[in-house]
């Protein structure tokens, strides 16, 4: 390969690289920035890992009838720096958490770290 052709491929990876980063970390893609809300259920997943952490909530709606949430948080070291560990919300507990909610009526709860509250 040419210096030339090296050249060319760490400028194309440079310029290209972030963009996705950038698309990746878009809240507003898949949460309203203007629509919070507050959700209670039973966890019956947790993903303690990078690139977010997330949590699977068992909720109950106003119709009595049982839907999966989807809660995602920061990535693990952000977690990490505001208190949580992978033992703070484990499966079975039931929990309050309030964020920004899913675009479209997805049943989707972006965390706000600071609203976790453990019910039982």
């Amino acid at each position: 390969m040419t210096i030339r052709a090296c050249l060319f491929a760490v400028l194309a990876v440079a310029s290209f690289g972030g963009r996705g980063a950038l698309a990746h970390h878009a809240l507003a893609a898949n949460y309203d920035p203007d629509l919070k809300g507050t959700i209670e259920g039973v966890v019956i997943e947790v993903f303690w890992s990078n690139p977010h952490v997330r949590y699977f909530l068992e909720v109950v709606n106003d119709d009595g009838e049982k839907e999966i949430w989807d809660v995602e948080s920061s990535p693990i070291t952000g977690m990490a720096a505001a208190g949580w560990s992978k033992d703070t919300v484990e499966l079975g507990d039931r929990i309050r958490v309030s964020g920004g909610l899913g675009r479209d009526g997805t049943r989707r709860l972006n965390l706000d770290k600071s609203s976790l509250e453990v019910l039982d």
